[in-house]
């Protein structure tokens, strides 16, 4: 930690280069970050007259643990209702408000935000008016407490320039259609993704999905439009139908668990091919607006053929797995005993016994040896991209 006077003008002169290069917040956050030495720092905003989640942008925040919460664990934050509440230049402290008792008992606590290495987290709402609403957030790890006397009176003096630098600055957070938050994350993920409307029409594909269509004709682009072999267009069509109907009618409180799967297979007679799809309907009220103010199909990609990093979004999508019961599955696999699990996740032995029976019914798996003889055969890449994902946490 280093909170010196040295340090503060440092960080200040940064903040109001935002002014002339609004990219340059990630690198005040990466600043801020390390100066205090927290688990992470998060800033976002929220759009003033649609609601939507507008900004996002952190230090030590894989879109993983971003893309998660957006789409599953924002329902289950109790620390929402704070921030809606809390006025402009007013400080937040979850531990405040939810005791060790609380948190044990929290399913958000215990399945998303500890396993993730954080516990407490202070915020401060920088702007608040009919424009935008911008909030930036402490995270601290479990280990490490609340930020301490010293560390928010540093960050106290801070505020006012934070607030100042996003006042005339303004414009960069507000909503718009070419700089979506969604659009940013999944730009940011190694697995093939592709966004599309009910119709097929293509608003995103980001770097993996493109080297993809390189790699195979079962799936491309054409006059931006997602295209497959014909005998399985009228099945993803009906999929999507399916699915826009259960997320449409189905619980609030489970955005991600309708999931819908397709093995696109290359024509007898022609060279062997082979892509799976896995697809989740985007509803704007169910993911902040963050992907825009239509409903949207998420489709992840897997081609056997290709050589490129699987990371943990491939467990997800073909299961439905949180990024927390992704790390637990996969230190099943590696050996690892359920107590040793929780000793290494810093969690209750039985938070994990919990998400392991989440698995068993996710994977359609009844026992341990079961559920490693199906991880076993997934990609190789993907176990090890998502133990080294659980090792950097």
């Amino acid at each position: 930690m280093d909170l010196s006077q040295q340090r503060f003008e440092s960080i200040i002169e940064r903040i109001y280069a935002t002014l002339d290069n609004a990219d340059g917040w990630r690198a005040v956050l990466e600043d801020i970050n390390d100066a205090f030495g927290t688990r992470a720092v998060h800033m976002l905003a929220f759009d003033g007259s649609n609601g939507a989640l507008s900004y996002s942008e952190g230090a030590d925040m894989a879109p993983q643990i971003d893309m998660e919460y957006i789409q599953k664990f924002q329902f289950a934050d109790p620390r929402v209702q704070l921030l809606r509440e809390q006025k402009e230049s007013e400080w937040v402290h979850c531990h405040e408000w939810f005791d060790d008792a609380f948190v044990a008992s929290s399913p958000f606590y215990q399945e998303f935000l500890i396993p993730h290495g954080a516990r407490y987290l202070s915020a401060c709402k920088l702007v608040q008016n009919e424009r935008a609403t911008i909030l930036l957030a402490w995270l601290c790890r479990p280990e490490d407490g609340p930020l301490s006397a010293e560390a928010l009176a540093f960050a106290e003096r801070l505020r006012p320039h934070l607030s100042r630098a996003c006042r005339v600055g303004l414009d960069h957070f507000v909503y718009s259609a070419q700089a979506l938050v969604g659009n940013a994350l999944v730009n940011k993920l190694h697995q093939p993704v592709v966004l599309l409307t009910m119709s097929g029409e293509v608003v995103q594909a980001n770097q993996a999905a493109d080297s993809l269509f390189r790699r195979t004709p079962l799936v491309q682009v054409s006059n931006g439009r997602l295209v497959l072999p014909e005998r399985y267009r009228e099945m993803f069509a009906a999929h999507c139908a399916q699915l826009e109907n259960e997320v449409r009618f189905g619980s609030a409180e489970a955005p991600t668990a309708n999931l819908q799967s397709l093995r696109i297979e290359s024509e007898k007679g022609t060279a062997p091919d082979m892509v799976y799809a896995f697809f989740s309907m985007l509803l704007p009220e169910r993911v902040m607006g963050s992907f825009g103010l239509r409903p949207l199909v998420m489709l992840f990609l897997y081609h056997p053929g290709s050589a490129q990093v699987i990371d943990s979004s491939l467990l997800t999508a073909a299961f439905g797995l949180s990024h927390a019961e992704c790390r637990i599955a996969t230190m099943l696999a590696d050996g690892m005993q359920l107590k040793t699990i929780a000793d290494t996740l810093g969690v209750q032995y039985d938070t994990v016994r919990k998400q392991l029976l989440s698995i068993f019914q996710k994977t359609s798996t009844n026992r341990q040896p079961e559920l490693v003889r199906l991880l076993l055969h997934m990609p190789a890449a993907t176990v090890q991209r998502a133990q080294a994902l659980s090792a950097d946490l």
